[in-house]
């Protein structure tokens, strides 16, 4: 048993648990975290506590997908339970638990965090508390278990799963210290090799799972195989048992999503990381739209209220993010998410918001198609990359990015060119007055050198940053360096308000001519307006978490 006191409010028999509901409303108390003792569990009953343990006290938390992804039907049923209030999800498979609470001993935890049991699915005050916890919940575990087959069985090695396109999985990886991956496995103990190297534990030794790291996984993931040793008899590995093993368990080899993933996961803390929170979110999907807001706030540091936002209001929660995001100082990372997707209609620095849906995939209409965002997020170039010296400012009331950038007045021509990254855009010209620049889409526009910006300009180019590359040992960039430099078009709607309109990669040359541009204040936003209760959360002065547990009521 743990070393402190675990107040028990639910316990039962594993074997009574098959085909029946865990209701927690009659036993637990909103407002307050709750453990399952895994050394419980392990002999057959699990227990529940209520209070948040000494942070000295360590817990491991899960990771998996609630539904929508297609199960192996068994040729017996296998034994399971469901959730009150959470019956939309897939049942809990008790072998899996078990075998969850049995990684967990191996690592040296006896409680353990599961969402579905864990919070009061029937209980919206609890819900919408817990969901502000969140980030910390997982921050603050000593190893997340991350099941990419869901919680209703283990999936191999080489399926494609759904796990990396869940808006909450994300958060669930990023804000961890340590992730391990849970499978299964018949080949046993041994080591891998090949775009990362590092060993496969079982988790016992007589089930068929086994457990690696989640980073390494993912690296393999991207690949796509790995090469695995098993363990010889008389210590040491096997090496003439080697076997290539493919992996796929976090999506295609080298995936754009995979790409965005691993780049939020290597560069954490930092303004590139940020940038590949957003990158990664946009092909990731959930059940309500505002979910894909508050899986990631706690990325920023932000603790949104639930309760101040319509489940299917993600346009108004983005916006408050945002405004939360520019206060404590940080950059506008989310202008460089996708250059190639179109402008939100509301919030035009931003993409345009897929269409989410838990057991699909994030879709986006592009010229009047639909597609996939994993398909189109990056357009041809590479997936690679990030922005960084993105520009700082702040949200206004209405919504609207101010910033303060270097900008020319630029005019629309009739003309079209080559947008390859790497051609266009490569040289000025020699004309005194003015010069062309290709935007992604292959149209040229007009930079007047003669006419600096103002209030009356209707159309700018707008500089945002510049391109960063993620070191790969595995990857050989198709794209040479030669347009580092990011801009933006935007065009003017109403006075002093401008929306995005195209997107530009400039050459080297570029970062010369940019210091003759002016800096200039510009207000990035709509053209549309957002509606009057997201304007009222918006103008909130107040978002605190609420720190004290939720009153019964």
């Amino acid at each position: 048993m743990p070393s402190f006191k675990l107040t028990t409010i639910h316990e039962a028999s594993l074997v009574t648990l098959k085909d029946s509901t865990v209701d927690l409303s009659s036993c637990a108390t909103p407002g307050e975290i709750r453990f399952i003792d895994c050394v419980a569990a392990g002999k057959g009953t699990h227990e529940t506590n209520l209070n948040f343990p000494p942070k000295d006290v360590p817990y491991a938390a899960v990771s998996y997908v609630w539904r929508g992804y297609p199960t192996k039907k068994p040729p017996t049923p296998l034994p399971a339970f469901s959730v009150k209030g959470a019956e939309s999800g897939e049942p809990i498979n008790i072998r899996v638990f078990t075998q969850i609470c049995a990684a967990a001993a191996r690592e040296g935890v006896e409680l353990l965090w599961l969402d579905r049991l864990c919070i009061m699915q029937t209980h919206k005050d609890d819900k919408a508390w817990q969901i502000q916890q969140m980030h910390n919940v997982y921050q603050r575990c000593a190893v997340c278990f991350v099941l990419p087959g869901g919680i209703g069985r283990l999936a191999e090695l080489g399926e494609d799963t759904a796990w990396i396109h869940r808006g909450w999985t994300l958060q669930e990886l990023l804000a961890p210290p340590r992730a391990l991956v849970l499978f299964a496995w018949t080949h046993g103990a041994g080591s891998y090799s090949g775009a990362a190297a590092g060993r496969i534990e079982q988790i016992t030794p007589c089930a068929q799972c086994a457990m690696a790291d989640a980073t390494d996984v993912l690296q393999l993931s991207i690949a796509g195989e790995m090469s695995f040793a098993p363990d010889s008899p008389e210590g040491g590995w096997d090496t003439t048992r080697h076997v290539s093993v493919p992996v796929h368990l976090f999506g295609a080899p080298a995936a754009p999503q995979a790409w965005a993933t691993m780049g939020a996961l290597r560069l954490r803390g930092s303004e590139a990381g940020e940038g590949a929170v957003w990158r990664s979110a946009l092909m990731r999907t959930s059940s309500r739209p505002v979910d894909m807001v508050f899986s990631i706030m706690g990325l920023f540091g932000v603790a949104l209220n639930p309760a101040h936002f319509d489940g299917d209001d993600r346009v108004g929660a983005t916006a408050v993010l945002a405004k939360k995001i520019l206060e404590k100082g940080r950059s506008a990372t989310w202008i460089g998410a996708s250059f190639h997707l179109p402008t939100s209609a509301q919030l035009s620095s931003f993409p345009a918001f897929p269409r989410s849906s838990v057991s699909g995939r994030a879709m986006v209409v592009v010229e009047e198609r639909m597609e996939e965002v994993l398909n189109v997020v990056d357009g041809d170039y590479m997936s690679q990359w990030w922005l960084k010296n993105a520009p700082k400012g702040r949200i206004d009331d209405d919504g609207y990015l101010i910033i303060r950038v270097p900008a020319a007045a630029v005019s629309r021509t009739e003309e079209r060119g080559d947008a390859t990254p790497g051609v266009a855009n490569t040289s000025i010209g020699s004309e005194a007055s003015h010069y062309h620049i290709t935007d992604l889409q292959g149209k040229i526009w007009k930079v007047d050198r003669h006419k600096p910006p103002s209030r009356s300009t209707s159309t700018m180019v707008l500089f945002v940053g510049m391109e960063g590359r993620m070191p790969s040992a595995t990857t050989t960039y198709e794209y040479s360096e030669d347009t580092p430099v990011r801009a933006i078009a935007v065009e003017a709607h109403e006075q002093g308000r401008y929306h995005r309109v195209a997107s530009f990669f400039l050459g080297k040359c570029f970062e010369r001519e940019m210091q003759s541009w002016q800096v200039t204040e510009v207000a990035v936003g709509g053209p549309s307006s957002l509606n009057r209760g997201q304007l009222e959360v918006l103008r909130k002065k107040d978002f605190k978490v609420r720190r004290k547990p939720i009153e019964p009521n």
